[in-house]
């Protein structure tokens, strides 16, 4: 197979929906690996402070987690 009809396998539009794609992915995963710093800094946060708000504060890291779980499933997946 030549290049040029390697090249011509893909159209612009393709190359568009690809690229957009893995950018996608990337960020997702980016924010994924964003979530869990804040999940660790939470809980040395706990270590460090006692205060009536940490379960409330747990609960909003969990879901966050959760959210950029789906995120990158939905950037993979359907994308």
């Amino acid at each position: 197979m030549e290049l040029s009809q390697f090249f011509n396998l893909f159209n612009s539009e393709e190359a568009i929906r690809w690229c957009f794609k893995i950018i996608a992915i990337f960020l997702s995963i980016f924010y994924l690996l964003y979530s869990v710093v804040v999940k660790k800094q939470v809980a040395i946060m706990d270590k460090a402070l006692t205060d009536r708000f940490n379960q409330f504060i747990f609960l909003v890291c969990s879901l966050q987690i959760t959210a950029a779980l789906i995120l990158l499933i939905f950037s993979i997946f359907l994308v």
